[in-house]
């Protein structure tokens, strides 16, 4: 139970910081961009640092991809049980042009 309440806390504490950094990023290139009157090297590396920033910012619902991960394991093997009971129908017995290379 702990274990699980520090994982949480840790996640949300990470999506604050993230998006705190993203907000942060974006000002920084903002005011250096209006005090330099010009796009700077410096500008460039904040706004290309931006996307880093947004993706750990958004990455925050583990859970979401975990219970994903299952669903697609449980698919899969429905797939395989499917594809496994039933054989693939001749084309042309079903009508389908053989292509004459």
């Amino acid at each position: 139970m702990k274990h699980n309440v520090l994982r949480q806390y840790v996640r949300s504490s990470r999506v604050i910081l993230s998006w705190l950094a993203f907000f942060l990023l974006i000002s920084l290139s903002i005011n250096s961009l209006i005090s330099e009157s010009a796009l700077t090297i410096e500008v460039w590396v904040y706004l290309l640092l931006t996307p880093a920033a947004l993706a750990f910012a958004l990455s925050g619902n583990s859970n979401y991809l975990s219970t994903q991960k299952n669903d697609l394991a449980e698919a899969s093997d429905n797939i395989n049980e499917i594809n496994t009971k039933k054989n693939p129908p001749d084309p042309v017995e079903e009508g389908f042009d053989v292509p004459v290379l």
